[in-house]
Order: C-alpha cells, then structure tokens, then sequence
C-alpha cells in the first residue's frame, strides 16, 4: 500500500493546473517521521501552493503518528502543548496535520488557540476552489455528548443507532480528547 501523501507527491505535477486559488497562509505541519517521504511530499504539496508560507517551528518529531504515543499520554500532551504554543508564537494561520488520526485527535483544539487546525488535504482543496465544512470538527469543538447527539439525531435514526449507546461514545470521545491544560 502506498500513503495517499506519497500516491499524491507522484501525481502533483498533473494537479498543478488545477491548483490556481492563491491562500496567503502561514502554515505549519504537525510532523511525525514514521513512513519514509511523507513528511517531505506533504511539504511539496502544501509549499507549492501560491501563498502559501511554511513555517517550521522546530518542534521534535516522534513516532508513526499521535495515536501510537498513547501509552506515554503525560509526554503526548506535553508534546503537543509545546507545539501549539510554537504554533501560536510563530503566527500561523493553521496548524496541518499530514495524518486523518492526528487531525481528528487535535481538531477539537482549535476553539482555545489563535490558529486553525486543518488537515493538510485541505488546503490542497482549498487551492483548487474546493472547500467542504468539517463537521466532525465542528462536533468535536463541542465538547458536549448531549449537544452532538441532539445535532446528530437525524443520522442516528437514519441509521438505527440506539441513541443512548451514541451518547456514551460520543461522551468517551469528548473525555478522551488530548486537550492541554
């Protein structure tokens, strides 16, 4: 299998046409050097965007992604604490995380700090004109079981959930959320 930032590194110049809309963003990617060239085509990709300014903020890279450093979750935080906080003093417009899990776990961090937090796919998206609203982010920023259930209620039933199990997870997810202090 291949990483869809790698697929998408041999593919970039076939894009480039369609990658026109100018972004005028600071930008800096939440890294982590588990598979060899993604780090560097997520770089490409996102750098060779018109606007587009790539910030590094010198903060160390560490494993596969966030998820494996769950069984050290005080050096998590930590970690991401200090990122967010370089984030904010270099003055970026969003932070972009290379990986789906890294942005559904720091999504929800957006509501407390100065910047967006966006997969690096879409500011790719945003360059060709193409946005679509994230709503598990906007669930996410939440933090209330209740009011994603309510906001949700409609696909629970479309999908014959028992709502009450929906609410428990969703509760989990809010309580497991790596929100710094």
């Amino acid at each position: 299998m291949t990483p869809f930032m790698l697929f998408l590194a041999g593919r970039l110049e076939r894009l480039r046409p369609l990658l026109h809309k100018r972004l005028d963003l600071r930008v800096a990617l939440h890294r982590h050097p588990g598979v060899a060239g993604v780090i560097a085509a997520a770089e490409n990709a996102a750098a060779g965007r018109a606007g587009v300014e790539l910030v590094d903020l010198g903060q160390p890279a560490v494993g596969l992604q966030s998820v494996n450093l769950s069984v050290l979750p005080a050096y998590k935080r930590e970690l991401q604490l200090k990122e967010l906080e370089a984030a904010r003093a270099a003055g970026v417009d969003a932070l972009a995380a290379v990986y789906h899990s890294d942005h559904r776990e720091l999504c929800a961090h957006e509501r407390d700090w100065p910047f967006r937090i966006v997969n690096v796919l879409e500011i790719i998206g945003e360059s060709m004109g193409l946005h679509e609203p994230d709503r598990y982010k906007r669930l996410k920023i939440m933090q209330d079981a209740d009011a994603i259930i309510a906001e949700c209620g409609d696909l629970i039933a479309q999908h014959g959930l028992d709502a009450e199990v929906a609410r428990t997870s969703s509760s989990k997810a809010c309580s497991a959320t790596s929100r710094c202090p």
